[in-house]
């Protein structure tokens, strides 16, 4: 321990920074970038992510890539608002080879995959939780300051999940952020089946939860599936309680080459609430491969929106379960937009390797209806050559429809050509201006050949807009001498 201690303060003091003896190092600071103008006062609307407290909104990216010393050890590019369209004040490049941040660069470590921001301690600064893959997965929260991202500490105790019919859960955890039990404070779920896999907040700022709980299995996706994994997991609202709920997505019996029509994912639902998480009967959801939570129909209760798969389901198609007292899906039909609803632009792409991937929602043209946007990268990497695609999709009092719908192409953003910049890869909707429009977050992480760029694009009443677009590329966070960044190759926090 003492011995720890000393190489900490060795650590600090060579890299300049002055602390007391037992405190934890901190984070490299946020330095300049600008994308965009000067800094224009700002109030960051309710649930804006604001690390740095100074009322404009920030952004932050996983990404999957590689770093010095780690072949897809993964890190974190952090976008400080400027308060004016989607320009960019500051940034940050956060690996585990910076002095506060606890671990090291390794391989496969896949640093900040998941990435989720609350403000965890009650301070009033918004937060970072990511997890980690250091021999064992973990979690480790940064946290916000009036100087930004600043000091950081390892969850002690997590686990892992414990389905016992998934595939191998160790390799695949997932995280979300939450308030799952009612009492205020954002929670953590990290672990299906896990005796612990709800951390509950407050935090302390050595990573302690308040205290944990029970996250039960989800059901098995069929009887005669043998083995399973599992993708993703979603938390909203979906019955209005005011707690939110969690949904998971499994692949059952995953073939690496089977088409995207095959890869049927079942979606479990565990709804949240002050005793616990509970299974409620008769709620089935469609197979889907993605998902997002928002409220479409502007009913006061969140909704599920789904990436379908399987079936008759179209490649380019979007499904809304609509949320209710009694569980989602109870009380009215589900909605299925695709490229021949009326109003949606483009034809349905005729190639296995075009489908939904991403998914998010988010009030962008300001009407009080939460909008949808989904991302069609190539999904395969060995899929073949052809166009990357993102559709807006406007909400409203009748729920989703294609009125206002409208489709970016990576070409007209000027992304590497022929599906080599994985354009669409991950999508996001947050307000980065605090101008009642949320901004449309696209990433396109590229390759060892093809830079990674994230675009923002400005959320106006008519929807996304291609007019002050501003880029941000490997080069505005690091030089990673020819290492594959793969920027935004995770997720958008939320």
């Amino acid at each position: 321990m003492v011995g720890g201690g000393a190489v900490v303060v060795a650590l600090a003091v060579a890299a300049g920074v002055v602390i007391a003896d037992e405190e934890p190092a901190r984070i490299a600071a946020p330095y300049g970038c600008g994308t965009g103008g000067a800094h224009a006062p700002g109030k960051a609307p309710q649930g804006a992510v604001d690390f740095d407290g100074d009322g404009r909104p920030d952004l932050a990216l996983g990404s999957m890539g590689s770093v010095e010393g780690g072949a897809g050890g993964g890190s974190i590019e952090v976008a400080y608002g400027a308060g004016d369209g989607t320009g960019i004040g500051r940034c940050q490049y956060l690996t585990q080879d910076d002095a506060g941040i606890p671990g090291k660069n390794r391989d496969e470590a896949f640093f900040g995959t998941d990435v989720v921001a609350r403000d965890f301690d009650g301070d009033g600064y918004t937060d970072l939780a990511a997890s980690v893959f250091d021999w064992k997965p973990s979690l480790i929260i940064m946290w916000g300051s009036g100087d930004g991202l600043s000091r950081a500490a390892r969850v002690p105790g997590t686990d892992v999940s414990h389905v016992a019919w998934d595939n191998d859960p160790i390799l695949d955890e997932q995280l979300v952020a939450g308030d799952f039990d009612g009492d205020g404070h954002p929670d953590l779920v990290f672990g299906l089946g896990s005796d612990k896999g709800l951390l509950k907040g407050p935090f302390e700022r050595d990573g302690t939860p308040a205290g944990t709980a029970r996250v039960p299995a989800p059901r098995r996706p069929a009887p005669d599936v043998g083995d399973a994994n599992y993708g993703d997991l979603v938390a909203g609202d979906l019955d209005g309680d005011g707690i939110d709920d969690l949904v998971s997505f499994h692949a059952a019996d995953p073939e690496p080459e089977a088409p995207w029509a095959e890869l049927n994912r079942p979606v479990s639902y565990l709804r949240g609430g002050r005793s616990g998480f509970t299974q409620p009967e008769g709620i089935h959801l469609p197979d889907a491969g993605e998902g997002a939570i928002g409220d479409v129909d502007g009913d006061g209760t969140d909704d599920l929106v789904l990436s379908p798969r399987g079936g008759d389901a179209s490649r380019s198609s979007v499904t809304v379960v609509y949320g209710a007292e009694d569980g989602p899906g109870r009380r009215r039909t589900t909605t299925t937009v695709d490229r021949d609803t009326p109003g949606v632009p483009g034809a349905e792409p005729q190639d296995e390797d075009a489908v939904f991937t991403s998914l998010d929602t988010g009030d962008v043209n300001g009407d009080g209806y939460a909008d949808v946007v989904a991302g069609a990268p190539r999904w395969d990497v060995y899929g073949e050559p052809g166009p990357e695609q993102v559709l807006f999709l406007a909400g409203g009092p009748d729920g989703l429809s294609g009125e206002g719908a409208r489709l970016f192409d990576g070409d007209d953003l000027g992304a590497a050509p022929g599906g080599d910049a994985d354009f669409g890869a991950a999508v996001g909707l947050t307000d980065l201006d605090g101008d009642g429009y949320a901004d449309l977050v696209v990433t396109a992480p590229g390759s060892d050949t093809v830079e990674g760029v994230a675009y923002l694009l400005p959320g106006t009443a008519e929807g996304p807009s291609v007019t002050g677009v501003t880029r941000l590329t490997e080069g505005t966070f690091d030089d990673t001498n020819g290492l594959d960044l793969l920027m935004g190759g995770g997720e958008v926090a939320h």
